[in-house]
C-alpha cells in the first residue's frame, strides 16, 4: 500500500512539473502578452461580451460553449496560452481544462479584463 502511495505521488508531482499554471498580475500579463507577440491570448467570456469590448488580439473562445474543448485543440499546447474572463472565475476554471488538455505554460489574468481596464491598460471596442 505504502508503494501505491509513494508511486501516485511521485506521479503527481511529475504531471505538475510539466505544466505551469499561474494566475499573474495585470503588469506580469502585459509583461507576457509582449513576449509572446498575443499569439494566443485568449478571452474566455460570451461572444457578446467579446465584442463590448477586449484585450487588442485576443480570441475568443466561449468557456461556455459546448464546444470550447473542441475549439482550444486548435492551439498551439507547447506555447505560451494567456487567458481572461472578465473577473476571474471562468478564467480559473478555464485554466483547469486547458491543464487536462495538455497545455504547457498557461497565464491566467488575475481580476480579469475589469482589473485590466482599472490599470488603465488599453481595450478594442465595437462602436455601436
Amino acid at each position: 500500500m505504502k508503494k501505491i502511495i509513494v508511486t501516485f505521488v511521485f506521479i503527481l508531482l511529475c504531471f505538475c512539473a510539466f505544466a505551469q499554471l499561474q494566475t499573474i498580475s495585470v503588469n506580469e500579463f502585459e509583461k507576457q502578452l509582449i513576449n509572446s507577440k498575443g499569439e494566443q491570448l485568449i478571452d474566455v467570456r460570451t461572444p457578446q461580451e467579446y465584442e463590448r469590448y477586449r484585450i487588442p488580439g485576443a480570441k475568443n473562445i466561449n468557456f461556455r460553449s459546448p464546444e470550447f474543448r473542441k475549439q482550444i485543440e486548435h492551439l498551439d499546447k507547447n506555447k505560451s496560452v494567456l487567458i481572461y474572463c472578465l473577473a476571474g472565475p471562468r478564467s480559473k476554471s478555464a485554466m483547469e481544462i486547458f491543464r487536462q488538455a495538455g497545455f504547457k505554460t498557461v497565464y491566467e489574468l488575475n481580476g480579469g479584463v475589469n482589473a485590466w481596464l482599472r490599470a488603465g491598460k488599453d481595450i478594442e471596442q465595437d462602436s455601436k
